[in-house]
């Protein structure tokens, strides 16, 4: 690979003067207007002389194509072909009028995929070189991102075909140099982008460092913005193909529209959260989203080969981006937003080097150094302006919280005053609030006492009836077997008597009255019956016995204080005194062998008693009343604790 140096001249006198008047009669005489190169030390744009030719198969060869008879005169420059399939055939004659032989034809377009130069010699196409975005940088003349061919200009005039082919829209601005100006030039596009890369690292890391502090989320979008419209620029200006990607024509082929694309997202991003548009404008809002789509769209289309449906989806996010946020940005204004403001001034600066730049390739306005990079500076100063405007947004932040605070306190010192006031109210109405209350208070205890009391007695009564019922039965038991008790003794008074009476004269015949009184009052039955009724009243006073005594288990009324007693014992005497009412149930009974606890027995009773009156009243009322209802209690050691379960 070469660098452009200066080449040795020649210091041989050529007629100029004659070889140019013969030229310029052959081409008039022919009807074709040959691009003489007059000085050494300046660039000619070619903006004349040219004649093109459509390869729409983009198959021709060079041969094919110069033997057609069909190629016809550019007449708008720097030639445009738009968006196409088609390999455009260049064709034009340079007439070198210098002293040198070797001259620079190049195209400054970066972009073009594939351009391939031929020299005509002999009526036959001569390959020279071939260039591109499609081919590996290593394998250009020239070590530069410029399209450069060199050509030699021996034999005047010389004629050239270029072939030139790209799915970009296809600008080809022609131009000849000389190759020791060509450097110059060329240093000064370089030196020119190296400050533009400059401002941005500068605007990068300083903004990202500020993001660091404040944690504004608007820097980190901004910084994204800036660092992908950098890389979108080197794109545009061939440096990807040159420094970050000279082995992968692919990568550097694709890299415009994801680099272009993803700042676009980037910017929307930004701008969103700059002028808080989702709150400001939500409705208006809601086109970003649909732009943000459209460069999504452009990015997957690259990736699976629609480069030319890509690029126009780029090209519509990229007009739909510019003016709309244009438009949100006058409406904000309108609103009275300062942040507005600040972001149109550094929209406006983008737009318009966006619009130079377009003039300037439409061929409406010159090329030049301007001209050329006016869409790169344009990006520079707005990232700068837009830079100024974070700055100035967090100051007007600043401003805003420091008056906020000022009436924050102004504010604070009237509620204290008011605050001081109604605390004096208050403490007064506290006061009169807390005697209310006490003597609410004292009322409801009183009532609760009443309620507690109320339901003790209801308790009691319960239990009392109960047990009354249950004594009750083994009193009339044995109330009812008084009676024939007394028959039944006076009967056996009677026989008794009879023995009595007996004497030594009277034996035989006492006896035989004796047996006839057994037999009249039943003796042998009436024993019999004597037996049954004194172990029926037995049984009674047995009953009564243990009801007196499991009441005086259950209530434990003489004992006050914790004391240990036997949980199984407790639930045999509470279910004594309940035997009245769960008659039709069943009771289970899985006691196991606990050891005393520490408690208050009395209180312990009182909870069973309620809780199997609660079982019992909700097996009586239990839906299906044909089967009979169960009752399970269990009590049993878990660790260290005892459970009952009913």
């Amino acid at each position: 690979m070469n660098y452009l140096i200066k080449p040795n001249y020649k210091k041989i006198l050529k007629p100029f003067v004659l070889n140019t008047w013969l030229i310029l009669l052959f081409f008039n005489v022919a009807g074709q207007t040959p691009i003489e190169f007059t000085n050494e030390k300046s660039t000619l744009i070619i903006n004349s002389g040219l004649e093109m030719y459509e390869d729409v198969s983009g198959n021709l060869t060079a041969i094919n194509v110069f033997q057609k008879d069909s190629f016809e005169l550019v007449k708008s420059y720097p030639t445009n072909f738009g968006i196409s399939n088609s390999a455009f055939w260049l064709k034009l004659t340079i007439v070198n009028s210098t002293l040198l032989n070797e001259l620079i034809l190049g195209i400054s377009n970066p972009l073009i995929d594939e351009i391939e130069l031929y020299e005509i010699i002999d009526n036959q196409p001569a390959f020279i070189s071939k260039q591109g975005d499609m081919y590996p940088f290593k394998e250009r003349f020239y070590n530069h991102q410029q399209i450069l061919f060199n050509i030699k200009t021996k034999d005047n005039p010389s004629i050239y075909l270029l072939r030139v082919k790209s799915w970009e829209q296809l600008i080809t601005p022609i131009f000849i140099s000389s190759p020791t100006y060509t450097l110059e030039k060329n240093l000064t596009q370089d030196l020119l982008f190296g400050l533009f890369f400059g401002i941005m690292i500068v605007l990068i890391f300083y903004n990202f460092f500020i993001y660091i502090s404040v944690k504004d989320i608007s820097y980190l979008y901004y910084v994204a913005y800036i660092f992908l419209i950098t890389l979108s620029q080197a794109s545009i200006n061939g440096y990807t193909l040159k420094f970050i990607s000279p082995n992968s024509p692919y990568f550097s082929n694709i890299s415009l529209i994801l680099f272009n694309s993803l700042a676009g997202i980037a910017a929307i991003k930004f701008i969103q959260n700059f002028l808080d548009t989702k709150r400001t404008i939500p409705t208006l809002n809601k086109l970003y989203s649909v732009i943000t789509l459209i460069y999504i769209f452009g990015i997957v289309t690259i990736l699976i080969g629609q480069n030319q449906l890509s690029y126009k989806l780029m090209d519509l996010g990229g007009g739909l981006i510019s003016f709309y946020s244009l438009f949100i940005a006058i409406k904000l204004i309108l609103k009275g937003s300062k942040p507005a403001k600040y972001f149109l001034a550094a929209w406006s600066v983008f737009l318009i080097g966006v619009i130079l730049f377009v003039l300037k390739n439409s061929g409406i306005l010159p090329s030049n150094d301007f001209t050329n990079h006016t869409l790169t500076f344009g990006i520079a100063i707005e990232g700068s302006l837009l830079s100024f405007a974070l700055a100035a947004r967090i100051n007007d932040y600043k401003r805003e919280k420091e008056i906020s605070q000022k009436e924050a306190f102004q504010a604070l010192k009237e509620k204290e005053i008011l605050v001081r006031e109604q605390n004096i109210i208050l403490d007064t109405k506290v006061k009169e609030r807390t005697l209310e209350l006490n003597t609410t208070l004292n009322n409801l205890k009183e009532t609760q006492s009443q309620l507690v009391d109320a339901e003790k007695m209801a308790s009691l009564g319960q239990l009392t009836a109960g047990v009354a019922h249950e004594i009750n039965n083994p009193i009339n038991f044995v109330s009812s077997n008084i009676s024939p008790l007394k028959q039944d003794i006076n009967d056996l008074k009677t026989i008794i008597n009879k023995y009595s009476e007996i004497n030594s004269t009277n034996v035989n015949e006492k006896l035989e009255e004796i047996e006839t009184l057994k037999k009249e009052l039943d003796y042998h039955f009436l024993t019999q019956e004597l037996e049954t009724i004194i172990s029926s009243i037995e049984n009674g006073a047995n009953r009564t016995t243990e009801i007196v005594r499991s009441l005086r288990n259950f209530s434990r009324l003489d004992e006050s204080d914790l004391m240990l007693a036997d949980i199984n014992e407790g639930i045999e005497s509470t279910l004594i005194l309940l035997q009245s009412e769960y008659k039709g149930i069943e009771i289970k009974k899985e006691l196991g062998e606990l050891p005393k606890v520490e408690c208050y027995p009395g209180k312990l009773n009182q909870v069973f008693l309620n809780i199997l009156n609660n079982a019992i009243h909700a097996v009586r009322d239990r839906k299906n009343q044909d089967e009979k209802g169960t009752i399970t209690i269990s009590t049993s050691v878990i660790n260290d604790n005892i459970s009952v379960s009913i």
